[in-house]
């Protein structure tokens, strides 16, 4: 009885061990956006929002990056696209002096985003709500 169930668990380990290595591969990204705030540069990134609903910003020369997954509108109201939502797009991404501005497709309802940015940091989303057109 004792030489099955080795057999079992090999092959469980063998299994999950194959599972891990899939789950570890990188993200590629989909889109990407550079901008310069002062002197430093700062880079967007969204991914396949299926995989990775979050966006990155990166501040380069600072080695600041900040996932954003958690947006805020006018009323308080928080949405977190890695659970709150069915799905999210990204649309029209782009940097305006001292702000990175997107707006979040969430299927039924709009977020138009602001995150203010420094040479060092990255601000929280400022968002408001907006109906869909």
């Amino acid at each position: 009885m004792q030489r099955p169930l080795n057999t079992i668990t090999l092959s469980f380990l063998l299994f999950s061990g194959a599972a891990c290595t899939q789950d570890n591969k990188p993200l590629q990204i989909r889109d990407e956006v550079v901008g310069i705030v002062g002197s430093e540069t700062v880079t967007y990134m969204r991914y396949n929002t299926e995989e990775q609903p979050c966006i990155t910003l990166q501040l380069e020369s600072a080695g600041v990056a900040k996932t954003l997954c958690h947006y805020t509108d006018q009323q308080g109201n928080t949405v977190d696209v890695t659970t709150d939502v069915a799905a999210v797009d990204y649309l029209s991404p782009k940097f305006t002096a001292d702000v990175f501005e997107v707006t979040l497709d969430l299927i039924s309802y709009y977020l138009d985003c602001r995150i203010p940015l420094t040479e060092t940091t990255i601000g929280e989303p400022v968002c408001t709500f907006k109906d869909m057109d």
